[in-house]
C-alpha cells in the first residue's frame, strides 16, 4: 500500500482518518495524499504552493479564489500537524467536485488505498444518495477504509474478513484477495475469515471447510477460519471482531449505486454505519 489517499473536508473526522493512514503508511513505507475536493476557477494550474499560472481578476471569481487559497492553507496546516511523520504527506485542493474528483484522483495517481472518515449517520437524504463514504465505495477502483471520529485504536495486526458463503462468487474475488494480502503483509497482520451462521445452526465444521476452500482457492495468506452465530449477520460480524480485539473489519461488497440503494440491502453499508472499528470495503463491481 504505497499510495494512500485521505480526502479531507477539514473536519476532525477527516483528521482521525489521516492518523490511521499515517499508521498504515509507517508500516508500509507509503506516501499519503491529503486532498480537499473543490470545483474552482483556478483550474488544474493551481499547484501545491497555492499559486496559479492564471491571472484571474474577474470580480465574479474573486470570492472563490480566496476560498480556494484559504482552503489550501488550512489543508497545509493539517498536514503540518504531523510533520514528525517520517513519510511524505502531499496535500492539495483538487479542481473537481467530490464524487468525480475521487474517481479521477484515484485513477490519475494510481492510489492503492483510500482512508476516509465517516459519521455513520442515517438520514432520508442518504437513503437515496448515500453519504460520501458509500458513494466512494460505489465508484472507486481500490479498497476503502472508513473510520469514525470516536474510534479507539486497536490492533491492526488482526483483520477480520466477513464472508457470506452463499454469495462467495469467484468473479474478481482473486483480485480482491490480492488487495487484502497486500494490506495484511504491509501491516504484518493475521486475517480471520469468518462466516456468520444462523443462531442454532450446527454445521460449523462444514462451514469451516468451505471457508478453508474459499481462502485456498483465492490465495489468501496467513489466515485462520472461524464460524460464529447470529441471526443479524452485520451485528454478528461486528460482535465477533470486537470480541477478538480486531483492529480492522473487512467486507467484500457488491454495492450498487443510484436507486438500487432503495431496493437492495447492502451488508457493507450497514456495517460501515454500525461498526465503531475501522471497516475495509473492497467493491467487487469496481476493482
Amino acid at each position: 500500500m504505497k499510495k494512500i489517499l485521505v480526502p479531507t473536508d477539514l473536519s476532525d473526522i477527516s483528521v482521525n482518518a489521516l492518523k490511521l493512514a499515517i499508521e498504515i503508511a509507517d508500516k508500509s513505507d507509503g506516501e499519503i495524499y491529503l486532498v480537499n475536493f473543490l470545483d474552482h476557477p483556478l483550474g488544474r494550474g493551481f499547484n501545491t504552493m497555492g499559486e496559479s499560472d492564471q491571472q484571474l481578476v474577474d470580480e465574479e471569481n474573486f470570492y472563490m479564489i480566496q476560498l480556494v487559497r484559504k482552503t489550501h492553507e488550512r489543508v497545509g496546516n493539517i498536514a503540518a500537524q504531523f510533520a514528525d511523520h517520517p513519510g511524505k504527506i502531499h496535500y492539495e485542493v483538487f479542481d473537481e467536485g467530490f464524487d468525480e474528483g475521487m474517481t479521477m484522483y484515484v485513477k490519475e495517481k494510481e492510489i492503492d488505498l483510500v482512508v476516509m472518515g465517516t459519521t455513520g449517520e442515517k438520514s432520508a437524504e442518504e437513503f437515496f444518495t448515500g453519504n460520501h463514504t458509500e458513494r466512494t465505495i460505489e465508484k472507486v477502483s481500490c479498497p476503502i477504509i472508513s473510520i469514525k471520529e470516536n474510534h479507539g485504536w486497536a490492533d491492526l495486526g488482526h483483520i477480520v474478513l466477513g464472508v457470506d458463503l452463499k454469495n462467495a462468487a469467484d468473479d474478481k474475488m482473486g483480485k480482491a484477495i490480492g488487495y487484502l494480502n497486500d494490506l495484511a503483509l504491509s501491516l504484518d497482520a493475521k486475517v480471520d475469515v469468518v462466516h456468520v451462521a444462523d443462531a442454532g445452526d450446527s454445521h460449523h465444521s462444514l462451514y469451516e471447510k468451505q471457508l478453508k476452500d474459499f481462502a485456498g482457492r483465492h490465495g489468501l495468506m496467513n489466515y485462520e477460519v472461524s464460524v460464529t452465530e447470529n441471526d443479524d449477520k452485520e451485528m454478528g460480524l461486528i460482535a465477533f471482531a470486537l470480541s477478538q480485539g480486531a483492529g480492522l473489519l473487512g467486507v467484500l461488497s457488491q454495492a450498487e449505486g443510484g436507486f438500487f440503494r432503495v431496493f437492495t440491502h447492502s451488508t457493507s453499508e450497514e456495517i460501515t454505519k454500525e461498526a465503531q472499528l475501522p471497516v475495509l470495503t473492497i467493491n467487487l463491481n469496481t476493482i
